[in-house]
């Protein structure tokens, strides 16, 4: 080989190694760059093969999934302020408390401003899906976004909500044998408690009312296609508001017509059962509503997230009230302790009974910032 010939050769060889050098200073082999992955829009994504900065729109509990799943919330840069005001009053920002160094001047409601969204510098972002707006606007971006669905993923079933998060965060962040374990642990639940309920007559559970917001102008509740149906049917209760197809504004005319025997409030609003029991509420009589006269009126508890929308405590949810609707087939346990087992299981935290007691009565102050 003459002299051109080995110059020429030796010029080919490290333009090569160069070349993969920088492909290796990027994360990776060339070919572990990027994965494709499937969102719940169905779109086909490509994210970085290493992620370390994470944001999160408005999926307001997506947070505190993302923490049940990885373990932790150094990763996440950015989230929406009423996720950052339900972590400040849960026990997400007690056990991962890096959660509050998140930023939140990215995002108004579910208006994204895309400028201070780069600023944050994200690998990924995980965004609503069912808002058409936000679809186009990450369509239009080069930003690697996974959208996210609620209600519309699963029709309101709050069980199969989280657990399709859980399995598409399991292949994003390969964490797939724990979100699978957590998966199981969830239909166990629901399993336990449907051998129980399956054969009580119609006619025997109790008329059920999901209140999602409250105030002396306004009487919001959960209807057939939102979570508060799913809870009250799986733990063997009829859901009185079936009618109502999502949720809806209500009077006390239609709540007498319902005369519901269990009551359940949850943290979305700061009503607490006893401005119902004690007949408070300006305008609004409820001392003739059969759950008021008998005491059956409850605010649902706020564990790593308010339990009501899917939450990474959705399988104490369903063991909750399945205890306060059938209190004769559920005695078998103690939900201080059923709590305490399921956090050091999944979350590696060894709860006070203090803390247990502050997630099964959570204050007024939980509900704000949510809007």
């Amino acid at each position: 080989m003459n002299m051109r010939s080995r110059i020429i050769s030796i010029t080919i060889a490290l333009v090569l190694m160069l070349t993969v050098v920088s492909g290796l200073g990027k994360g990776g082999a060339l070919a572990a760059e990027t994965r494709t992955i499937m969102d719940q829009n169905g779109r086909e994504v490509k994210i970085p093969a290493e992620i370390n900065r994470i944001v999160c729109t408005r999926i307001l509990p997506f947070p505190a999934v993302y923490f049940l799943a990885s373990g932790s919330c150094d990763k996440l840069v950015g989230i929406h302020p009423a996720s950052k005001s339900a972590a400040e009053h849960s026990m997400l920002s007690v056990i991962a408390p890096e959660i509050m160094n998140a930023k939140t001047n990215f995002v108004k409601g579910a208006d994204v401003n895309m400028e201070e969204l780069l600023k944050l510098k994200p690998d990924i972002v995980f965004f609503y899906g069912d808002i058409i707006s936000s679809v186009k606007q990450f369509d239009a971006s080069e930003i690697p976004a996974v959208a996210i669905k609620t209600m519309t993923v699963a029709d309101g079933n709050s069980l199969e909500t989280l657990n399709s998060w859980l399995k598409l965060l399991g292949k994003i962040i390969e964490k797939e044998e724990r979100t699978d374990e957590i998966i199981a642990y969830g239909y166990q639940a629901l399993g336990m408690i449907n051998s129980r309920i399956w054969n009580i007559p119609d006619e025997e559970k109790p008329k059920g009312l999901m209140i999602f917001r409250h105030g002396e102008k306004e009487i919001d509740v959960s209807g057939s296609h939102f979570f508060g149906h799913f809870w009250l049917e799986a733990t063997g209760a009829r859901d009185v508001a079936e009618e109502i197809k999502v949720k809806a504004l209500v009077n006390m005319e239609q709540i007498y017509k319902w005369d519901p025997e269990i009551i359940y409030i949850t943290n979305f609003t700061e009503t607490q059962p006893q401005d119902l029991i004690n007949n408070t509420i300006k305008g609004q009589d409820w001392s003739k509503v059969k759950a008021v006269k008998e005491g059956k009126v409850y605010k649902i508890p706020l564990g790593i997230y308010r339990w009501f929308p899917p939450s990474g405590d959705a399988p104490l949810m369903l063991k909750w009230l399945a205890q306060k609707n059938h209190p004769e087939l559920f005695s078998d346990y103690a939900m201080g302790e059923e709590i305490s087992k399921y956090y050091l299981r999944f979350y590696n935290y060894n709860l006070s009974e203090e803390q247990i007691k502050m997630i099964l009565n959570p204050v007024r102050a939980a509900a704000k910032g949510y809007k």
